[in-house]
């Protein structure tokens, strides 16, 4: 179904049909899409494969000159026993004995590059972001119970040098609440009981609270979550009206509706008018 954007909708009905759930459906593609693994690596490994391979390279050349340095020593004869002998001399050594020599030389060099591998590095990272993760819960950074599927997300959280926020300059729950309320020029307070009113204003109250209104509440039998729907702005006066002991249902089935006068931003005002068996009553 498609509505025009030009008109306004105060109430309708309409009946659909399902074609697709789940992943069938496009919110469902992306969904998944967002939770699969691209493989893109963090800053963290970046650098750290970056440290990886400069070691590498590091303990490569090394290797390499070592190596030189030994087998120019060896054949030149520089090179000596425990004893003070001579391991090589040219038409005098064995050929066995230049091979020994000459592995034994190249066994240190291949020692050398095993130590520079940074086998230890992969284990430290690890070890390093489950206690920066334990270090945030501690600080409280997760205390929304954010769960970190991958300990790599605390790393990308740490490499943020800019965090984007909304126009008021915090960041929210994108759940609106009604902060203060005044009737007249009283303040109800506390906010969520209606002790200091009279029956009659609280009644009154209540009944514009849910007759002004294109939301709804819906109250399940079996005692669970009040669901709260409609606008931002609905949802946080039908939520305090709940608190007040607000009865939606049966408060909508004393009335018949007459009249909707739908909030006009200019005036900041909507309205309704009610028949009621004592008459008509306009709620704004």
């Amino acid at each position: 179904m498609f509505l025009s954007d030009m008109l306004h909708y105060t109430s309708f009905m309409y009946c659909f049909q399902v074609t697709g759930v789940g992943l069938n459906t496009e919110w469902g593609l992306l969904m998944a899409s967002i939770s699969e693994d691209t493989g893109e690596e963090t800053p963290l490994q970046v650098r750290l494969n970056g440290v990886a391979t400069f070691i590498g390279i590091v303990g490569l050349l090394v290797a390499l000159a070592v190596l030189a340095v030994l087998l120019a020593r060896y054949f030149t004869g520089n090179t000596k026993n425990t004893d003070g002998t001579v391991q090589y001399m040219r038409g005098k050594t064995r050929v066995g004995d230049v091979v020994d020599g000459v592995i034994k030389i190249v066994t240190v060099a291949v020692i050398i590059v095993v130590v520079a591998v940074p086998e230890g590095l992969p284990l430290a990272v690890t070890l390093t972001l489950a206690f920066s993760m334990r270090k945030m819960m501690a600080d409280k950074a997760l205390a929304l119970e954010v769960q970190v599927r991958r300990l790599s997300a605390c790393e990308t959280m740490g490499s943020a040098t800019t965090i984007c926020s909304d126009k008021t300059g915090t960041l929210t729950l994108n759940k609106m609440t009604v902060v203060e309320a005044y009737v007249g020029r009283m303040k109800i307070d506390p906010l969520d009981t209606s002790i200091l009113l009279s029956p009659a204003v609280s009644s009154l109250l209540i009944e514009g609270i849910a007759q002004n209104t294109t939301g709804s509440v819906y109250m399940p039998d079996g005692g669970g979550d009040i669901e709260v729907t409609g606008s931002p702005t609905e949802k946080a006066i039908l939520s305090w009206g709940v608190k007040l002991g607000m009865k939606f249902v049966a408060l909508r089935s004393q009335s018949t509706i007459l009249h909707v006068f739908p909030f006009n931003s200019e005036k900041k005002r909507g309205g309704v008018a009610l028949q009621l068996v004592i008459g008509v009553l306009i709620h704004s």
